[in-house]
């Protein structure tokens, strides 16, 4: 457990390090909205928090990284442009990675820091939607009527799980939903 506790010190003490310089960033950032370099900069250190932060099961700092490096992708692709909102919402993401590394180095754990507020504002500047909108239902489609012999028939046996081999694997990634091909164009 010692080893770990290294570990855990050693992510808190880099991640703060990584902090301050990605609040001089951000005010360069400012002044440059468009600095594929500073972008770069910053993007590497939400993805390293993200990816240390996933390691050491530290979930809510790895959710809220995750959706911030989604942010930071776009904008350092140029699919999206730096604004005062998209700002704020990058700064609300350090304040709240900030909180949550302060519960770790106090208690070991995340905490009770809320990310749910942080998750929506990223997400929502990130879609170019308000944070407080609820997403949109979903299409339902018209029942379909099935024949009365279909319906009684038997159904088919499930079938036999596949035995894999147990090898280490890289953790799954977590994928962001993917924008409707009619938000795309609109943007």
């Amino acid at each position: 457990m010692e080893g770990l506790d290294d570990i855990v010190e050693e992510f808190l003490v880099e991640s703060h390090e990584n902090l301050d310089q990605l609040d001089q960033d951000l005010v360069a950032l400012e002044q440059d909205p468009r600095s594929r370099d500073r972008l770069s900069s910053i993007f590497r250190t939400i993805h390293t928090i993200k990816g240390t932060s996933g390691f050491l099961a530290f979930n809510r700092l790895e959710e809220v990284a995750h959706v911030g490096e989604n942010l930071l992708s776009r904008l350092r692709d140029g699919a999206l442009e730096l604004n005062p909102t998209r700002t704020d919402a990058l700064l609300q993401m350090v304040d709240t990675i900030r909180a949550l590394l302060a519960a770790i180095e106090a208690s070991g754990g995340e905490g009770s820091v809320v990310v749910a507020d942080t998750v929506a504002t990223l997400s929502a500047v990130l879609e170019d939607t308000p944070a407080a909108a609820a997403p949109a239902p979903a299409e339902v489609a018209a029942p379909v009527e099935v024949p009365a012999e279909v319906a009684a028939a038997p159904a088919a046996p499930a079938p036999a799980p596949v035995k894999r081999a147990a090898a280490k694997r890289a953790p799954a990634k977590k994928v962001a939903p993917k924008t409707p091909r009619s938000a795309m164009a609109a943007a």
